[in-house]
């Protein structure tokens, strides 16, 4: 069976999972703290390059056929995405609306807050 990869540093909805649910068995990154990346300038390709190896065997390896949903620090999801193309996954973004909903406070003041309603999954293009 096929296997669909959330590799990002929050929970996936009720809605992404059960919409990836219908495309493979769903897997998690277990160890959050793998997505970290240093704030440093300096940080060279090998790094990640050698993050990305390390994310992929803790998840226990891609397969032609998987499905990968990278999320994060964009040069480490590069690396994942760029793993994943060679073992022959298809790699996937979430597409979400985003809604401001708008909470008038007693002080007269207005909270705004973002909601973030999960629409499906888009293929990430080679360009």
């Amino acid at each position: 069976m096929s296997k669909f990869f959330f590799i990002m540093q929050h929970q996936p909805t009720a809605e992404q999972l059960a919409e990836a649910g219908k495309i493979g068995e769903v897997v998690q990154l277990a160890d959050k703290k793998l997505l970290g990346v240093p704030d440093s300038p300096t940080l060279e390709r090998d790094w990640f390059v050698q993050r990305a190896e390390e994310i992929e065997l803790s998840l226990g390896g891609f397969s032609a056929g998987d499905t990968v949903q990278a999320m994060g620090q964009q040069q480490l999801a590069m690396a994942l995405n760029a793993r994943g193309l060679r073992a022959g996954v298809t790699l996937v973004e979430s597409v979400t609306e985003r809604k401001a909903v708008e909470t008038a406070q007693p002080d007269g003041s207005v909270k705004k807050e973002s909601v973030f309603v999960f629409r499906g999954f888009r293929p990430v293009y080679e360009f």
